[in-house]
């Protein structure tokens, strides 16, 4: 080999030591709460590798004194020369052996609470963490990369812990049979310890291999769920339009992009040890020649060092397998540290101050852009206070749906301000600020539980009379009547007993609920009758005066209730002011009112 291959080999043998340092830099705070249990764990393992080195050398010596006839066990263990009769003998080593059985139980129970615990630390960091970050962040990520980060990549997390834990008893283990060994029989023990050193590092590259893959795989499998969650999304659609080949062979697609570099994953995880295990074997062949050379007075103390050799080369391939466990992990954990990384990077704004009661709310020459490049809203101001319904109407792409974005704080303006009560929002509280805004979106979503949880939201300190009164108020009380088992009957999104209408009105009465004194109201009747849009319509009447009322819509009867009508076009103000004065002076609200007129003719 030459010079320049030596130098790239060491490189690379450096690069991947700094990688793999660094990985557990990243990965460490998962430990932080394990400290103690890893104290023990090592504590479990010192213990359990005394007492089964002591009963390998009792089961030798014994063997050996059976053998010959003898009435008594002699048997030297490093300093120590004992000799027992036999029934103290098989006593003490059926004892020992109860012992270790009862510390494997530990051995083994301590690093699964370790993964269990690690498992629960990381969902409610990442859930926190989820909450609270900016919903610019939230709204980045395709639908099921959440779900993928809190099941696939914190199980493989919670999973490298136990093969953490693992390792650390399996080294320990490994380190007292050599120890054992060493006082037995010093040359097979150093001609033992060495090669499984050499053979450690020897296997190093197809572990690095195998964390490749794997890495690949975290990517694939996130990729994977993702698509998964698509077909559920657009189930309805698809069973409309049919399952084209295109559709089919797509998912197909995905299916085969995570088949590669699983096979793979699983043929290093499962090769890895198993070679291991056959050099070891050679290797603990070439150690009982070493002996044989060096020669042995004591036929229990060479008995009594096969037996560790053996014990000792299965704790090493234990190593090598709770490694190789780890580093297929590694990519799965470094997406939970990048996810956590990004939200907390991202964190919602908060203010500091209290909000008491909302007199007015206005946007003040707003303007937004998703991309620096582009903007979405231009100079944008329009205000309203409470008693006071403002609607806001333009066409697809208009802003609408940012201006909604923009009151309920789910994102800052670029420049300009939200002001509530003529301060800048952005100084409110977000907790006060959300225990007096309601949003009412233009699809409804509903969680599987019952209308009465459907209602509440949550929202523990809302009871019964509440949940009920905003039921009547939305109008939807007295069908909730007739369902089986009234508030109490189990809804959700798919539930075909609920109508698309009688969603809306829920999630209606979810907003009403907690008495707010902003509501803001996207749609609202886009999917009701003409029946339950004028009861809708009643019900906003009723509360128009509590609340202030802010309407985005694109049917002119909904606006009906409205003070004032602001007019969005390219993202900017077009016009403003009541029905009245945009049929005499904006063009968009006269064409639309036109079309709704030989609607409904």
């Amino acid at each position: 080999m030459s010079q320049h291959d030596s130098k790239n080999r060491a490189n690379k043998g450096f690069r991947a030591l700094a990688s793999t340092r660094v990985a557990w830099q990243r990965l460490s705070p998962f430990f932080r709460g394990s400290r103690g249990r890893i104290v023990l764990l090592v504590f479990l393992a010192v213990t359990t590798g005394l007492v089964e080195a002591s009963v390998l050398a009792l089961i030798a010596a014994m063997t050996i004194s059976l053998s010959e006839g003898a009435a008594s066990t002699q048997m030297s263990f490093g300093p120590l020369d004992l000799e027992l009769p036999q029934p103290t003998t098989f006593a003490v080593a059926i004892s020992l052996t109860v012992i270790r059985a009862v510390l494997q139980i530990f051995l083994a129970r301590v690093p699964a609470y370790m993964s269990s615990r690690v498992m629960a630390d990381l969902r409610i960091q990442l859930f926190d963490a989820f909450i609270k970050s900016a919903w610019s962040v939230k709204t980045t990520e395709r639908d099921g990369a959440f779900q993928t980060l809190m099941t696939q990549s914190i199980t493989n997390a919670a999973q490298s812990v136990i093969g953490l834990g693992n390792g650390v008893t399996a080294t320990i283990m490994f380190a007292m049979m050599v120890a054992a060994a060493f006082m037995q029989n010093a040359v097979a023990a150093a001609v033992l310890a060495v090669a499984a050193l050499v053979l450690f590092v020897a296997l190093r590259p197809l572990s690095r291999t195998l964390r490749r893959h794997a890495k690949r795989l975290s990517t694939e499998a996130m990729e994977f769920t993702e698509s998964v969650q698509d077909v559920v999304l657009v189930a309805e659609e698809t069973e409309v339009f049919g399952a084209t080949p295109t559709y089919v062979a797509r998912f197909q697609d995905r299916v085969a992009a995570v088949r590669q570099p699983h096979a793979r994953t699983r043929f290093l995880s499962g090769a890895l040890p198993a070679l291991y295990q056959s050099v070891a074997l050679f290797m603990l062949v070439v150690a009982l020649i070493a002996v044989s050379v060096a020669g042995s007075a004591q036929l229990a103390a060479l008995a009594a060092v096969i037996l560790m050799l053996i014990r000792a080369l299965t704790y090493a391939q234990q190593i090598q397998t709770a490694v190789t466990a780890i580093d297929e992990r590694v990519p799965f954990m470094n997406q939970v540290v990048d996810a956590l990384q990004r939200y907390r990077d991202n964190p919602q704004q908060d203010g500091s101050e209290e909000l008491t009661d909302v007199a007015t709310l206005s946007l003040a020459d707003v303007s937004f852009a998703y991309r620096p490049e582009t903007k979405v809203l231009h100079d944008v101001s329009f205000g309203v206070s409470k008693g006071e319904a403002i609607g806001v109407v333009g066409p697809s792409g208009a802003g609408k749906s940012t201006i909604v974005q923009l009151l309920l704080r789910l994102r800052e303006p670029s420049s300009g301000a939200v002001l509530v009560n003529g301060s800048d929002v952005r100084g409110i509280k977000r907790s006060s600020w959300q225990r007096k805004v309601a949003y009412v979106p233009q699809t409804s979503q509903l969680v599987w539980g019952t209308v009465r949880d459907n209602i509440r939201f949550n929202r523990d300190w809302l009871n019964d009379d509440q949940v009920e009164q905003a039921a009547r108020r939305a109008r939807i009380h007295d069908e909730i009547m007739t369902w089986p088992n009234g508030y109490n009957t189990e809804i959700g999104q798919r539930v075909g007993a609920i109508s698309g209408g009688q969603r809306q009105r829920i999630c209606l009465a979810r907003a009403l609920a907690g008495d707010p004194q902003v509501l803001v109201l996207d749609e609202p009747t886009s999917a009701l009758d003409v029946r339950s849009e004028d009861a809708v319509s009643d019900s906003l009447h009723e509360i128009k005066s509590e609340v202030l009322l802010v309407l985005i819509a694109h049917r002119l009867s909904t606006l009906s209730m409205c003070d004032k009508i602001v007019v969005m076009v390219d993202g900017r103000v077009s016009a403003i002011g009541s029905h009245a004065d945009l049929m005499e002076h904006s063009d968009f609200f006269r064409e639309v009112n036109e079309i709704t007129q030989r609607q409904n003719k």
